[in-house]
């Protein structure tokens, strides 16, 4: 299950917490070297001072399970994410990629361009999760650290992504995109959207029915979507909002947002009169903003999807 985590920004009271999780992992799988010391006895000079940010994550308990740093180099008009950090007995449950997307939230609002890193291919889920943030590795070289083997960047460009409705050949990649998030947040896999057959032919399922679905696409490349869809067994007026899902590399830019408001004024159009949906506690974000939208949580599911193991299920009167 996923923790409930706020993310903040550096104060001098974590100074030590930051020191500590980062000394951790290092000396657990490396060791320290003179470019880790200098960066710990000179945070406010080398990344506070510069206009950089440091990003730690609080649990319910008020400790600091993780962190990470946006490191300024005005020389070569560049950032580096620096020292991510997990405490070991918070590690799996989504607190890097939080961590992550808040410092790329961070850096777009302060119109930064370019972010590299330094990582080693031995911590094969670090290097995972970069790649779902959009690093993709360059060329090795100039390396800071001795333990670093790869070198990524992400270049932060103003790109702008479209919402559509759903094509055929929109539907494989799609499911993939839907699978890959219950995986990244850990949500239940069995008789659930995961492994229903039906997510492999969205637009299929459309066909002859009061239903509609919209795709986020950047680039060419299908990002997620949301639709809504008239599941069998729901009450008279009522249509499910269905797969709503989305890559990290669209999250935090307002997306998902417009296409939420988007399948909402679609169904009332339609002709429903409630929009029903169910989901997991794993995904609490979006439980949340279901609630500012004003769904209100239901005792029980209603209709047949087929989906017997969700645990949330939430209606709006529209």
């Amino acid at each position: 299950m996923q923790l409930m985590i706020r993310i903040v920004t550096y104060e001098p009271q974590y100074k030590q917490d930051f020191i500590q999780l980062n000394k951790q992992w290092i000396e657990t799988w490396f060791r320290l070297e003179q470019s880790d010391l200098d960066t710990f006895a000179h945070i406010d000079d080398n990344i506070i001072g510069h206009g950089g940010q440091i990003f730690l994550a609080i649990d319910e308990s008020r400790q600091v399970v993780g962190c990470c740093a946006l490191k300024p180099h005005p020389e070569s008009d560049c950032h580096e994410l620096a020292k991510m950090a997990v405490s070991p007995d918070a590690q799996g449950k989504g607190i890097g990629r939080q961590l992550g997307e808040a410092l790329l939230d961070y850096a777009r609002s302060h119109d930064v361009k370019r972010i590299f890193l330094e990582g080693n291919t031995r911590l094969e889920a670090s290097i995972a999760l970069y790649r779902k943030l959009g690093f993709k590795e360059i060329l090795l070289k100039n390396n800071a650290y001795e333990r670093c083997d790869i070198l990524m960047e992400l270049c932060l460009e103003n790109k702008t992504a479209t919402i559509r409705p759903i094509e055929q050949e929109d539907q494989k990649p799609l499911a993939r995109v839907i699978r890959s998030v219950f995986e990244e947040y850990g949500a239940p896999l069995v008789n659930t959207v995961y492994d229903d057959s039906r997510t492999w032919h969205i637009w299929k399922s459309l066909q002859d029915v009061n239903a509609g679905y919209w795709v986020i696409n950047e680039d060419s490349e299908v990002m997620g979507g949301c639709g809504f869809y008239p599941t069998e067994g729901l009450p008279e007026g009522y249509v499910e909002l269905v797969k709503f899902y989305l890559s990290p590399k669209v999250r935090g830019k307002g997306y998902g947002s417009k296409l939420f408001s988007l399948v909402i004024n679609e169904a009332r159009k339609a002709g429903y009169t409630h929009l029903y949906i169910e989901s997991f506690p794993e995904f609490a974000d979006a439980v949340k903003m279901y609630a500012r939208h004003g769904f209100v949580k239901l005792p029980s599911r209603l209709g047949h999807s087929g989906h017997t193991a969700t645990t949330i299920h939430m209606v709006l009167s529209l």
